[in-house]
């Protein structure tokens, strides 16, 4: 709990830093330059079994937890910036986006069935903690040389060379002002609370409602390969639409699904399936559109007020992402201790009704909330290309 804590302080320290930064490479490749050894080395060390006991052990995983968070902030905070450092094209930073989906879903599958293998080829057993931090060690092995890769083949654009460093107090006022921000990673907020609260509620809908817990994992998964057939989709429809309303056509269809399931009641495992599959592939849409949509905010500010702080908006979008997974889990915790359920043991009708009822009403209420806000967003079709017009005429205006 304690280092999720500092994982949300550290975020935006690293942005403020980031931002700041001035060397020949830019502001934020220089991050992964010298990030990428050591993230490998405290992610390795996450998984080392340390030889103690006692005080001594729990001051050592914690401080490995600390060292770890802190290091993959110092990579990730300018990773994500440079979306809007590579391009100010609006198009094409969809399309980034959408290729950090297939290739983290990729990832995610990779990880999956690799590690036990893995585990179980060292130590011949796949719960081994030598095995574990065996797969650690391969992973890191595989990553560094892609942040290095990613070092080498990115350029920041000319907003890391014209924009100032800007003092403290007009960086927050920037920050502050910056409406298209605010709405986008608010409503992202709301969105995500009550998505956790949704996908936690399905393995105790297969456990004690349909009384499959075994089925549970395997709807998650299919829901987790389906990204690589969802995603492409709102890639390929964002050609069309604004990102904005690939938002809202999210928003709509899991809002569909949850009244779907309410009124249905689906009681086999494979209309869950199903089910699950389908909302996965309307929450993809919204994070798809959240990931399109942040860097365009950058410019906005920009425009607003002169000062670019990509670091620094990263990183609080980060924070507010960590914020939102854990009041999501905490309302579904609280939820469902309100419905009388007791862990492994037989649930009344009452409490059934109540797991049910958790499972539409909170993320319904969570996702409508977040289209208001979305919808809010002044980063309608064409603005932000007319945005950037207008910051170019300005430099451009500033160079004569």
């Amino acid at each position: 709990m304690t280092a999720s804590i500092w994982d949300g302080i550290v975020d935006p320290l690293i942005g403020v830093a980031a931002d700041r930064t001035r060397t020949r490479w830019g502001r934020y490749r220089p991050w992964l330059l010298l990030g990428a050894v050591p993230l490998a080395l405290g992610f390795c060390l996450l998984y080392w079994p340390p030889p103690f006991e006692g005080a001594t052990l729990v001051a050592v995983v914690m401080a490995a937890h600390f060292l770890f968070r802190s290091l993959y902030a110092a990579v990730n905070v300018p990773y994500v910036a440079l979306t809007a450092q590579i391009t100010r094209s609006g198009a094409d930073r969809a399309n980034i986006a959408g290729a950090r989906l297939v290739f983290s879903t990729c990832a995610g599958v990779i990880v999956a069935l690799a590690t036990p293998r893995i585990a179980t080829w060292v130590t011949g057993s796949p719960d081994g903690a030598r095995g574990y931090f065996a797969a650690a060690a391969v992973f890191a092995l595989l990553a560094t040389p892609i942040l290095f890769f990613v070092f080498l083949t990115t350029r920041e654009g000319a907003g890391a060379a014209a924009a100032h460093r800007p003092a403290s107090w007009a960086e927050r006022r920037a920050v502050l002002c910056n409406r298209a921000f605010w709405t986008v990673v608010l409503a992202g907020t709301l969105f995500v609370a009550c998505y956790t609260a949704f996908a936690k509620s399905l393995l105790y809908y297969f456990k004690y409602v349909l009384e499959a817990p075994d089925a549970g994992p395997t709807a998650l998964a299919l829901a987790g390969a389906s990204g690589l057939v969802a995603v492409p989709a709102w890639m390929f429809a964002a050609r069309f639409a604004a990102k904005r309303t690939i938002w809202l056509i999210g928003c709509g269809l899991f809002g569909a699904g949850l009244v779907l399931f309410g009124l249905l009641r689906f009681d086999a495992v494979w209309q869950m399936n199903i089910f699950v599959v389908a909302m996965q592939a309307a929450f993809l849409g919204i994070v798809f559109a959240y990931w399109g949509m942040l860097p365009d905010t950058v410019e906005y500010g920009e425009w607003r007020t002169g000062l670019r702080s990509e670091g620094l908006l990263f990183g609080l979008a980060l924070l507010f992402q960590k914020v939102a997974l854990g009041v999501g889990a905490g309302l579904f915790g609280v939820a469902l201790g309100s419905v009388g359920f007791v862990a492994n043991r037989h649930q009344s009708a009452a409490t059934i009704e109540g797991i049910r009822t958790i499972m539409v009403l909170i993320p319904l209420a969570g996702v409508g909330l977040s289209a208001a806000l979305i919808f809010l967003n002044p980063l309608r079709r064409g603005v932000h290309d007319r945005i950037v017009a207008e910051i170019a005429a300005r430099r451009e205006g500033e160079t004569i």
